[in-house]
């Protein structure tokens, strides 16, 4: 892999985490107004639009599959990913799902590591579990009252880094352009035929946030589907946890969610692990 890609994926990963961020809080007030499914039809409209613009031989690319089975498990578990996040997202504070989900990153490198034969290193591996330390830090007092909610981010969680994984499998098999394009094709026709049964007609208002908060959602998989087919996702793994510090941001701005000091710490400590991340793979690409 050139020096210069992993620097690239770097940068795209932390685009995405930012994207994501932003999105997950415009979903924590669309999911009291509208159902889920309608939200994620939405979201996978915009993701097609912005996928064909990029693609070199537009939305037809996806037929080229050489792993439509993959694909189709990929995408699934990507649907299942996003009904869970969104659903906690209506009851939890957003930096209290993204503490959670900030253990994806473990998911992702031990099935990387298993199914893919990736290589990870005592470093790579410290700053896994550091970033995680942090996370666990930032949930803080949300263990005391673990709900269903709860339970659903953790969900999230896990199918989060199996998603990860198997995009990271599917980048050796397809271009980038057909995994770009497949994944809201399939995502569109299920969430479509949900979304049928419980549509709820927007207002002018409405279909703005539905609309921006599919461009972000569309977005942020471009760039985590880019950043895989350019860098292993073992490496990528400490650039999720600003997802926290993101959405912490963003709650506390948004929502009021102020963040005590157990959040603070936790987050100072994530922005540390990304940093030296950052740094290292600067280093290596300096040579």
């Amino acid at each position: 892999m050139p020096k210069t890609d992993g620097l690239r994926a770097v940068f795209l990963m932390i685009a995405a985490t930012a994207f994501f961020a932003s999105m997950d809080a415009v979903n924590k007030s669309l999911t009291h107004g509208y159902a889920i499914p309608q939200i994620m039809a939405i979201r996978f409209v915009l993701f097609i639009a912005i996928a064909s613009l990029i693609a070199k031989r537009g939305p037809w690319l996806v037929f080229e599959s050489r792993a439509p089975w993959w694909q189709a498990l990929r995408t699934l578990v990507l649907l299942i990913e996003m009904v869970c996040f969104i659903l906690s997202f209506k009851y939890l504070p957003l930096a209290e799902v993204h503490a959670v989900a900030a253990s994806a990153p473990l998911f992702a490198t031990a099935a990387s590591a298993l199914f893919l034969k990736e290589k990870v290193d005592p470093i790579g591996w410290g700053l896994v579990f550091g970033g995680l330390a942090g996370a666990l830090l930032v949930i803080g007092p949300a263990f005391q009252n673990l709900g269903p909610a709860m339970w659903i981010a953790v969900a999230a969680t896990a199918t989060w880094g199996l998603y990860q994984a198997l995009t990271r499998m599917i980048a050796s098999k397809d271009s980038t352009d057909v995994t770009t394009l497949h994944t809201p094709l399939v995502g569109f026709v299920i969430a479509a035929v949900l979304a049928f049964f419980d549509w709820r007609a927007p207002d002018a208002i409405g279909w703005f946030w539905l609309i921006f908060g599919g461009a972000l959602g569309g977005l942020a998989h471009i760039c985590v589907i880019r950043a895989l087919a350019l860098a292993p996702a073992s490496d990528l793994q400490p650039y999720n946890y600003l997802l926290v510090v993101f959405a912490t941001l963003l709650g506390w701005l948004f929502y009021g969610d102020v963040p005590g000091q157990w959040t603070v710490i936790g987050a100072t400590l994530i922005c540390a692990c990304g940093v030296f991340a950052m740094r290292r793979a600067a280093l290596a690409a300096k040579g």
